[in-house]
């Protein structure tokens, strides 16, 4: 396995996006969608970039997997943060992949195929039964073992957080420190400070890094 080139394919869908009324405020999901795949940054390792197919369904794909959880908590924490609407929260599934890929389009990305795209969208089509929103797959079982306690924790924490709290997470995983933080935002950095806490943001530190350490070794070795 290690002699061959590991990739993260990320797919996702907009949970709930029925509730979306067709016209104004469905277009306004698309676009904060299409704001978070710019969020993520990191261009120079997106080996196919984000793309939005069915109406509410993305995917993209990495070329550094220890980078994918990053980029799917920016995504999910973006979506977070920015609807506006009465009483919704714009929240996504997503499911990543780790794996070998012997096809990867330039263009179409949901016309790939290979390992990492199949551990993706077919953990997708499953995730609906169980209820959950983060999950990952990747070629080793006793990483998915581990991982997948470490994402139903980590979803259980998500579902606390505020839009404040959301946003606050997007500019801290983006690298940003609490003052500029709190310089973007137009608040205090110790209110940014109490905005972090409560979204626990050092349990959500510890996951990015324990993640990135694991695929790291299992990847480069």
């Amino acid at each position: 396995m290690k002699n061959k080139k590991i990739y993260a394919v990320i797919t996702g869908d907009i949970v709930g996006s029925s509730r979306f009324k067709i016209g104004r405020q469905r277009e306004e999901v698309l676009l904060i969608l299409k704001d978070s795949f710019q969020k993520i940054g990191l261009t120079d390792i997106i080996a196919s970039p984000f793309a939005i197919y069915r109406g509410d369904s993305f995917q993209g794909v990495i070329s550094k997997p220890e980078e994918a959880l990053r980029a799917s908590i920016i995504l999910r924490a973006n979506l977070l943060s920015r609807f506006r609407g009465k009483g919704v929260r714009l929240d996504a599934r997503i499911a990543i992949g780790l794996g070998t890929i012997d096809y990867l389009p330039k263009k179409q990305v949901g016309e790939g195929d290979g390992e990492a795209f199949r551990n993706s969208g077919m953990e997708l089509d499953t995730m609906k039964k169980e209820e959950l929103k983060l999950i990952i797959k990747t070629p080793w079982q006793n990483i998915n073992d581990e991982l997948r306690t470490e994402c139903v924790l980590f979803d259980a924490l998500v579902q606390r957080w505020t839009k404040e709290q959301a946003e606050a997470i997007v500019y801290h995983i983006q690298g940003l420190k609490q003052e500029e933080i709190a310089a973007v935002l137009g608040i205090s950095q110790p209110a940014v400070f109490q905005r972090l806490k409560s979204a626990s943001y050092r349990a959500v530190q510890v996951f990015l890094e324990r993640f990135k350490t694991i695929i790291q070794y299992k990847v480069i070795g």
